[in-house]
């Protein structure tokens, strides 16, 4: 979130941009995946970001049971996230 990233795109995973950030806003061509139930991270904190940076409220994923996000429907996600901003998904037929 804090790099010279030039054209590259964030995924981001319960960023703590709060507590520990220099910036408050993201480039518009960014995913948040976040758990609820996150006991680490305040949810609120995510949806402050996503308005600060001029998101739409899609690119805030409510996933997961923790802040870990390592049960298999975030890691799912992730991968989907990142197609979804790259266009890299599954290419389909037309007909």
């Amino acid at each position: 979130m804090y790099l010279n990233s030039g054209e590259a795109k964030f995924v981001l995973q319960c960023p703590a941009w709060m507590q520990y950030g220099t910036t408050n806003t993201v480039k518009t061509v960014t995913v948040i995946l976040r758990s609820r139930a996150d006991d680490v991270i305040p949810f609120g904190d995510s949806g402050a970001l996503v308005r600060t940076s001029g998101l739409s409220a899609s690119a805030l994923v409510e996933v997961g049971t923790d802040h870990r996000l390592a049960d298999p429907e975030p890691l799912e996600r992730m991968m989907g996230a990142g197609e979804r901003i790259d266009g890299s998904g599954p290419q389909r037929s037309r007909t």
